[in-house]
């Protein structure tokens, strides 16, 4: 997904249907008011709402939020580079992503 993508959750829950376990969201996140914490909560909610990773990958200030981040599909920020320029690898665990789906089994109960 590309940085406007975030804000909408069909998208996201187009790509879960299909099958994806980590969602990676590319970003020049704007500045301006609330927008990193608009940035946080919107990575963790489509990680929420489709029981995967999102990777939420964003240029660094002043250009944009900066906060690159790996929300695990519980919504928890596991990984959260700030705001400086960086780099890191990260392990995942596709075991989590199926615990999360068995043990909050929305696929099954949603309503169309």
């Amino acid at each position: 997904m590309t940085c406007y993508d975030l804000r909408f959750p069909e998208m996201a829950r187009s790509l879960a249907d299909a099958g994806a376990q980590v969602l990676l969201v590319c970003s020049s996140w704007v500045p301006g008011t609330h927008k990193t914490e608009q940035w946080l909560a919107l990575n963790a909610a489509r990680a929420i709402e489709n029981s995967v990773y999102v990777a939420g990958v964003c240029q660094a200030p002043p250009v944009s939020v900066g906060r690159s981040i790996l929300a695990n599909p519980m919504g928890v920020i596991e990984t959260d580079l700030g705001l400086e320029p960086g780099v890191r690898a990260v392990d995942i665990s596709l075991e989590t992503v199926l615990r999360v789906r068995q043990q909050f089994p929305m696929f099954r109960q949603r309503r169309l």
